[in-house]
C-alpha cells in the first residue's frame, strides 16, 4: 500500500510508550518523512526510537512501522522518520466503533433535543434519552456533534436503525446511520474514534 502523502494528517506513536502525537506531513524524500507534530512533544523523541504512523483515508485506517532518523527543535519541533516495509491498511472505517459522550442536537420534526451520545464510529453515531424518544426506525433526523478537536460542530443527516430501551422506564437508545456527511467530517470523527483507541491500549500509569 501507499504511504502517507504530502498534507496528509496522521498520528503519530511513540512506542512502546503507547504516547502518540497528530501531525501533518510536510515532507518527502530520499532521507524519509517529515512529520510536523500538532501538539507539543512530552519530550523530543531519541534518534531510532520505534514509532508507528496510522492515518485515515476514504476506505479505512492505515499503519505502518517505522524509527525515528532525524529531529529538528528549531523553530518548531519537525520529526523525521523511516518506514520499515508496506504500509497497511488495518481496519475498515465504518467499522470502528468506540463509546464516547459528546454533547449533542437533533432536530426531529422541526423540533430541537439535546442529548448526549453514546458510541461514534464513522458510520453512524447513538444517543441516549432519559425519556421516551420521538423517534422511530427508519425516520430522519439531523444531529450536530461538538467533537473535541477545536474546529467548528460536525452536521450529519441520520436516518434511524433502532429505538432501545436500556434502563427500563429511565433510559432509551437511539442508533443512527449517516445518510449524509461531509467526507472530512466523517474523517474527523474516525480521527477522534482512533484516538479513543490508542488511550484505551496505553499502559497502565501512561498518560
Amino acid at each position: 500500500m501507499f504511504g502517507p502523502k504530502v498534507g496528509e494528517r496522521v498520528i503519530v506513536e511513540v512506542l512502546p510508550s503507547g504516547e502518540s502525537y497528530p501531525g501533518e506531513v510536510v515532507f518527502l524524500d530520499h532521507t524519509g518523512m517529515g512529520i510536523a507534530p500538532a501538539m507539543r512533544w512530552a519530550a523530543s523523541p531519541e534518534l531510532g526510537t520505534a514509532i508507528r504512523i496510522t492515518f485515515v483515508r476514504k476506505d479505512g485506517l492505515y499503519e505502518g512501522h517505522g524509527a525515528v532518523v532525524a529531529t529538528l527543535r528549531e523553530p518548531e519541533v519537525l520529526v523525521t522518520v523511516q518506514l520499515a516495509g508496506d504500509v497497511s491498511r488495518t481496519q475498515r472505517r465504518d467499522f470502528m466503533r468506540r463509546d464516547a459522550s459528546l454533547n449533542a442536537d437533533l432536530m426531529v420534526q422541526g423540533r430541537a433535543l439535546h442529548c448526549m451520545t453514546k458510541d461514534v464510529s464513522g458510520g453512524g453515531v447513538s444517543v441516549l434519552f432519559g425519556e421516551v424518544p420521538s423517534l422511530v426506525e427508519g425516520e430522519a433526523f439531523e444531529v450536530v456533534l461538538n467533537v473535541p478537536d477545536g474546529r467548528l460542530p460536525i452536521r450529519a443527516q441520520c436516518q434511524v436503525k433502532y429505538v432501545r430501551e436500556v434502563m427500563r422506564g429511565s433510559r432509551w437508545l437511539v442508533g443512527g446511520q449517516f445518510a449524509t456527511i461531509a467526507e472530512e467530517d466523517r474523517q474527523r470523527l474516525v480521527r477522534f474514534v482512533f484516538r479513543l483507541e490508542l488511550a484505551q491500549k496505553r499502559p497502565v500509569g501512561k498518560k
